[in-house]
């Protein structure tokens, strides 16, 4: 968590919750009530940040109003405070979520916001009830605090000062009132940046003493004075530098967005000559020229191209680690990072003497041409530098993606086909789950093996060729656990096989009905369960990757993480259930910003035909080079040259012969060794003496009693007590402790915390 702020985590929730969820409308409005104004003192820098708007009397300056200009403001009838696709947050202090729930006996002052409940989503915690200030520090930000009245007074008069503070340096200890109320002594550089921000929020939301403080402060360490001089003055000093200005840029520089007037500030600094770092006119300068740069790459030839790109990159790096990168307004030289690697990766020639070769060369390093493409054409940038990074990037690739294309084709028409392509093999071994992604291209699977080794989990990578055409009717039957189920039907133009019994296509719901027929476990999210025995074999579809791909094209980069991330956490559950997880994919696919070029195939030769492979009709000739299907080698299949397509306007397709469709990831996940999880079961204290019974328990436990739950030395009790039949009593000689805060602590054999629950020595 080091480097997230209060303030930042708070920005990132409300977003997210403003955001909704796939098919589901963008709520109208946020609310968040706020019973206690607990959340009241950092409502000055939230506003900044944020669309907040605030119930109370009409301010506009503080964007402050009564429930019926909320309900304007929402309903867009206030022209010029809130744009169309802006999610407003409404802060109310003193209500309560029930109130607003209650209909007809809601305040008469509330019951305009009473709808906006149902148009938008209300901000609290899952049990129902409203956040407090406390509650998210200890939920969300994994904070250790004291539960004490003295503790809970002291957090909120810091809230202000705890807003901007690195979480990360409050965290690995236990939080109290001297904690907090240390918080609230004045930061001078920090409020310096604050009232240039914000001037005049920052001097309302600051008593008079307090205020005094900070003008005499200015005065003596930056010589200036905030009642005297204005932020122009400030921001003037700033962009000049020296002295305790440097410290002031240095924390300027840490987090930038938490100051968004500075930026403003500096723009009007009165003087001409700022160093180029603090300058943000240069560096809005240089990244106009950069964007001339790129622009006139677009007809040079690929060598030149991917030589300039490479020069760029080491001309502009530097821009990348400015404060003006971090406030994205240096997005073209971040750009050039993904652009720089893709540059180096498509000037080399692909290599490899066979088929097998070539793929054995591009599942160890080629994949990262991809990869980088995907990284270029994914980056957040405003929408006409998007379209140019995109055909730059195309520019690069595109070459390189055809070339190796044409070489692996001329390999592949050296071998049979049915001679290098195989089904995957069916697990032999009982415990295993195959889990299935449709799309799961080789470079996104190079980033799922990073993610789930990254959750500690012990991960085997291979690769393999998979069968033509390269599309899911036919590729998606070879790797499911039925031998010999399948075989060739009468017509071959849908690429489908039929079933060896029945004859019927393979679809879906048959193809679950054949598993769990023939003894697999087809599972389903929703319904999870583990092996049933050794000779257990399971099955599981999850993912959207090549359903997104189809539907967005290029625009399917923004959700491959997403993507990746449900796949790692339903390895998880898997795994953690006992299965040994082998996750499998029919095909890759090819991804072109602009669209594939082109292939000209008239229709009166075909009887189907697809993005990238067809049929051809019986005695015409197509002039491509043909081969067998997967489960007819006697059906003559055609795919274009190159990375070509016989339809326009395809960003990304699929079913020919290229290494990025072609070459498959499988991944092998071990499952975690079984053990049982032990859990404090009840806490109870008679006196001085605390009574612990435990879940589950196994043998080698111990408990104590500590007051910081990760410090053995805070122990509290007389002794650690081993866990015998599930119970041990903890003993407290000291009546001193009586009524601190402690926490008893369930250890498992090697020593370390295997739960652990707050408690109040000798309490109830």
């Amino acid at each position: 968590m080091t480097g997230d702020t209060l303030l930042q985590a708070l920005v990132r929730q409300l977003d997210a919750a403003g955001r909704g969820s796939d098919g589901v409308a963008r709520p109208a409005v946020i609310l968040w009530p706020d019973p206690e104004r607990q959340w009241l003192g950092l409502m000055p820098q939230f506003r900044v940040t944020m669309p907040l708007f605030t119930l109370g009397a009409y301010d506009i300056e503080t964007r402050t109003g009564p429930s019926i200009w909320l309900r304007c403001i929402v309903d867009r009838t206030v022209p010029g405070v809130l744009g169309s696709d802006v999610t407003p947050i409404f802060y109310l202090p003193n209500v309560w979520r029930q109130q607003l729930r209650s209909g007809a006996d809601c305040p008469i002052a509330l019951q305009p916001l009473v709808e906006l409940q149902y148009r938008g989503t209300t901000w609290h915690q899952k049990n129902g009830r409203e956040w407090t200030v406390e509650a998210f520090l200890i939920s969300h930000l994994r904070l250790e605090i004291a539960q004490d009245l003295r503790t809970r007074e002291a957090l909120l008069r810091a809230l202000p000062r705890l807003g901007d503070v690195d979480v990360g340096s409050l965290q690995d200890r236990r939080l109290d009132a001297e904690d907090f109320d240390g918080l609230a002594v004045g930061d001078p550089v920090r409020d310096l940046l604050r009232w240039m921000s914000s001037a005049k929020s920052f001097r309302a939301g600051m008593p008079d003493a307090e205020w005094a403080s900070f003008v005499s402060l200015c005065r003596s360490s930056f010589g200036f004075s905030p009642e005297e001089d204005d932020v122009a003055v400030a921001a003037t000093r700033l962009a000049e530098g020296g002295g305790k200005w440097d410290q002031v840029w240095a924390r300027f520089c840490e987090a930038p967005r938490l100051y968004p007037g500075v930026v403003i500030a500096l723009r009007g600094a009165r003087h001409s000559l700022l160093t180029g770092a603090r300058d943000p006119a240069r560096n809005t300068a240089r990244e106009d020229s950069l964007r001339k740069d790129l622009r006139a790459l677009l007809v040079e030839p690929h060598t030149v191209a991917c030589s300039r790109i490479e020069a760029l990159d080491a001309e502009h790096a530097p821009r990348r680690e400015q404060v003006w990168a971090l406030m994205g307004e240096s997005p073209l030289a971040v750009a050039l990072e993904p652009l720089a690697r893709l540059a180096s990766l498509a000037s080399k020639t692909p290599g490899g003497a066979t088929a097998s070769d070539a793929a054995a060369e591009y599942a160890d390093d080629g994949w990262r041409c991809d990869r980088a493409l995907l990284d270029a054409v994914s980056l957040s940038v405003p929408p006409a530098d998007h379209d140019l990074i995109a055909k730059v990037a195309r520019n690069l690739y595109e070459p390189w993606a055809d070339a190796s294309a044409r070489r692996f084709q001329e390999l592949i028409g050296r071998t049979r086909p049915t001679d290098m392509v195989k089904d995957a093999p069916v697990p032999s071994h009982g415990g295993a789950c195959v889990l299935f992604v449709d799309g799961l291209r080789l470079d996104l699977s190079m980033t799922l093996v990073e993610k789930l080794r990254a959750r500690g989990l012990a991960v085997e990578k291979s690769h393999r060729i998979a069968p033509l055409p390269t599309v899911t009717a036919t590729a998606k039957p070879a790797i499911v656990p039925l031998v010999g189920a399948f075989r060739a039907g009468h017509d071959a133009s849908d690429f489908q096989p039929v079933f060896t019994t029945s004859g019927e296509p393979v679809i879906a719901q048959k193809l679950r009905d054949e598993m769990h027929a023939r003894g697999v476990a087809v599972l389903d999210a929703d319904a999870l369960a583990g092996p049933e025995n050794e000779r257990s074999i399971g099955w599981m579809e999850i993912g959207h990757l090549d359903e997104r791909g189809h539907d967005l094209g290029v625009e399917m980069v923004r959700h491959i993480d997403e993507e990746l991330e449900r796949i790692v956490e339903q390895t998880i559950c898997l795994t953690d259930l006992g299965w040994r997880v082998k996750i499998v994919t029919d095909h890759g696919w090819l991804l072109l910003p602009g669209g594939l070029p082109k292939h000209q195939l008239p229709a009166y030769l075909t009887e189907s035909r697809w993005s990238r492979c067809a049929t051809v009709k019986p005695g015409t000739k197509a002039e491509l080079d043909s081969y067998g299907w997967h489960w007819d080698p006697y059906v003559s299949i055609v795919s274009p040259p190159g990375i070509h397509a016989f339809q326009a306007g395809h960003e990304y397709a699929h079913g020919g012969i290229s290494l990025q469709e072609c070459v498959v990831p499988e991944i092998t996940v071990k499952t975690a060794t079984p053990k049982v999880i032990a859990k404090l079961d009840r806490v109870e204290w008679r006196g001085m003496r605390c009574r612990v019974t435990v879940r589950n328990a196994a043998t080698g436990l111990r408990l104590d009693l500590r007051t910081n739950r990760k410090d053995a030395t805070s122990t509290a009790a007389a002794a650690v007590r081993d866990v015998m039949d599930g119970r041990a009593d903890l003993l407290v000689l000291d009546d001193a402790n009586e009524g601190k805060a402690a926490f008893v602590v369930l250890l498992d054999e090697d020593g370390g915390v295997a739960d652990y629950q707050a408690t109040t020595i000798g309490g109830d």
